[in-house]
Order: C-alpha cells, then sequence, then structure tokens
C-alpha cells in the first residue's frame, strides 16, 4: 500500500519534469509579452521576458535607480530607433553600473555605464537600439539587480 501511495506523487514530478523546459538556450524563439517574438539590434529573434504592459518610453531619458543594492525598476524603456541618455542614480555606497544585453546570458554586451559608487548620479548617451526585449543588470550584482529592457 505504501508503494502505490509513493507512485502517484513519483508520477506527477515525472510528468512535470517532462513538461518543463527543454534546456534550449536563449536564441530560442520564444513569445514576449504580447505573443511576439522581440527582435534585437543584431536583426534576430530572442525570447522576451514577460514585461509589464505600462513599460513603455517616456521621452528620450532611461533614469536608472539603484538603492538597497536593488533597482527601484525591473524594467526600463527606451524609444525604438533613437539616441537616448541613461541617467544612473547611485544611492548606495558600494559600487553599480547598468549593462544592456540582449539577455542576461549574453557576453557581448550592447551597452555599459561605468562602475561607480554612491552617492551620485552620472549620465551616459547610449543607442539606438532596434524595437524589441533585451535584458539589463548591474555587472557587479548580476543576480540582484537585473530586469528587461524595452525598446518600442
Amino acid at each position: 500500500m505504501r508503494r502505490s501511495l509513493l507512485a502517484v506523487p513519483m508520477a506527477a514530478l515525472l510528468f512535470m519534469a517532462a513538461c518543463g523546459s527543454d534546456g534550449g538556450t536563449d536564441d530560442t524563439p520564444a513569445p514576449g509579452a504580447d505573443g511576439a517574438t522581440a527582435t534585437t539590434a543584431h536583426g534576430h529573434t530572442h525570447g522576451g521576458a514577460p514585461v509589464n504592459a505600462s513599460c513603455t518610453p517616456s521621452g528620450n531619458t532611461v533614469t536608472v535607480v539603484a538603492n538597497n543594492t536593488s533597482f527601484q525598476s525591473d524594467c526600463l524603456a527606451a524609444p525604438a530607433d533613437q539616441a537616448f541618455t541613461v541617467s544612473f542614480e547611485n544611492r548606495d555606497t558600494v559600487g553599480h553600473n547598468i549593462v544592456f544585453l540582449e539577455s542576461h546570458s549574453a557576453t557581448e554586451v550592447m551597452f555599459r555605464a561605468e562602475i561607480f559608487a554612491g552617492p551620485g548620479t552620472r549620465t551616459f548617451n547610449a543607442g539606438p537600439f532596434r524595437p524589441g526585449t533585451y535584458a539589463f543588470h548591474c555587472e557587479v550584482h548580476p543576480h540582484q539587480m537585473s530586469g528587461a529592457f524595452v525598446v518600442r
């Protein structure tokens, strides 16, 4: 009787594992928040992270705030095909920066702001980028400070 009770949860776990990730890479096209695949600056597609619909550009300045080893927002947005300014405020006394990449596992950085300790604000010129959903993170704390970068 005890073995049959264990068989049901084990079967459920095996089923969930079979339905989970196929181990693919970020280069596998996947739907973005609107069901479309994102296009990168290099003209190919990659899986877009689910993005809050209110994450849209408002002008040509992307404002980034680092505080308590986290970013104030997990979604940043910039206008497509236009240069823009990154205003980076570091409220911490430890160093932070921001990079924009095709994905969090990408090795090629599309934009990099210098690492600097705060408190203080620095302004950087960036872009233009093609429309799409990209990734951003702090290179010092990539697992704690990250999010989606939407270009529309």
